[in-house]
């Protein structure tokens, strides 16, 4: 047989193996759910409680008050023998092509993107970056926990129908250890997509507050970064930390909505008393919201989640006519160390945007991944093709630190 062919035969083979793999139940069972206190709380709790605050059931109880527009919630455990292996949190929500995109540039591209309608199913938190839509038990293996979650997605995917039909099915956010681990996905048709890199820094031990960390910079990123402080204190406004996120919340949505309506990918915005309720539910040992303001009005506002030893950057809102002449952006970024600092946390998350000022900070580019199946097979084949195009644009590296000499 020639070598071609031979390829061709065995490429059909391996494709009709993983069709009879997807199409077998792998003795597994799962519990659906449309509200996380349907489910058993004793398994849910084994399972997440040494996992992301945004798994426990208080954080998954506020997202279902607060969902934003047309979101829904969906939860899955996975059994083996009667015992829970996987806890897992989605999110269905119908998708606009007008939400993927701000085109003002190209009317005929943004017209075409407006008709474009899809249902997508998301296993992980489309208000929140990171790993925060699985828990799995810590004694399975990782080809049984990955088969789980994906029999769950489709048992979702086919329960939801009443709804509408799901097009795509996406895994959010794995960095690359997990990314090498989710490697049996590949079994069900879902294909891997580099996403724009997490820009991460170390907390080093001997930073006990702001200033210590100013001291490990050199001294020309130091220079920089105490100019940024004294610009937006010479422009009449101050920083005020440990914030009342309840008290402002309205303020701090209109902020946030401004901040939402210029992001190029907008697929779901929170409503208002969002930032109020999770202040309350996480309190100041979990939970920082820094305001930049002057007598008459706030800024700027930037909030930080301990989410166990990591503090993560979570949402920042600003009035744009003041940045541009004041640097609220880069003055709140600053304020993100002294709250990392200050709750003992060892690593702290920029998220993924503006990379070069994060960069300028210490942060470093980490790889992110996420996992996405179409429904029809043909098109699985056409988003494998396409993706693996794409790459993201390579963060910048920057050296503010100060050379150590071991």
């Amino acid at each position: 047989m020639a070598k071609g062919l031979r390829g061709a035969v065995d490429e059909i083979k391996a494709a009709m193996q993983r069709h009879d793999k997807r199409a077998r139940p792998g003795g597994l069972d799962c519990a659906l759910a449309d509200k996380v206190d349907f489910l058993n709380p004793q398994h849910w709790d084994a399972l997440t409680r040494g996992a992301s605050f945004f798994m426990s059931r208080d954080y998954r109880r506020l997202l279902e008050t607060y969902a934003p527009e047309g979101m829904q919630q969906r939860y899955a455990l996975v059994y083996r023998d009667g015992r829970p292996i996987v806890a897992l949190a989605a999110q269905v929500l119908e998708v606009r092509g007008d939400q993927m995109a701000n085109l003002p540039e190209s009317r005929v591209r943004k017209k075409a993107l407006e008709k474009l309608r899809t249902r997508l199913l998301v296993c992980g938190s489309l208000v929140s970056s990171g790993f925060h839509g699985l828990a799995f038990a810590a004694d399975e293996e990782p080809q049984v926990l990955w088969h789980g979650v994906a029999e769950a997605l489709y048992r979702i995917r086919r329960a939801d129908r009443l709804h509408g039909q799901i097009d795509y099915v996406m895994i959010k956010d794995l960095d690359d250890a997990r990314h090498a681990g989710a490697a049996p996905l590949r079994d069900f048709s879902y294909r891997p997509l580099a996403t724009e890199p997490e820009m991460a820094m170390v907390i080093r031990p001997q930073w006990k507050d702001f200033t210590s960390y100013l001291a490990d910079l050199n001294s020309n990123y130091r220079s920089k970064a105490k100019k940024v402080a004294k610009q937006v204190q010479d422009a009449g406004y101050r920083v005020e930390r440990n914030a009342d996120a309840a008290a402002h919340d309205e303020r701090l949505h209109a902020l946030y909505s401004a901040v939402e309506q210029r992001a190029t990918t907008r697929l779901s915005s929170l409503p208002r008393g969002y930032f109020g309720a999770l202040a309350a539910l996480a309190g100041p040992a979990r939970m920082r919201t820094t305001l930049i303001r002057n007598d008459e009005h706030i800024a700027g506002f930037i909030t930080l989640i301990k989410d166990g030893e990591r503090a993560l950057g979570y949402y920042v809102g600003l009035d744009y006519a003041v940045n541009a002449n004041v640097p609220l952006y880069l003055r709140l970024l600053q304020s993100l160390i002294e709250d990392a600092i200050e709750l003992g946390c060892s690593e702290l998350s920029f998220g993924r945007t503006a990379a070069e000022p994060k960069a300028a900070l210490g942060a470093s580019a980490y790889s992110s991944h996420v996992w996405l199946r179409h429904r029809l097979p043909a098109v699985n084949a056409l988003v494998r093709e396409v993706f693996t195009r794409v790459q993201p644009e390579a963060a910048p590296h920057r050296t503010p630190f100060k050379e150590t000499h071991g």
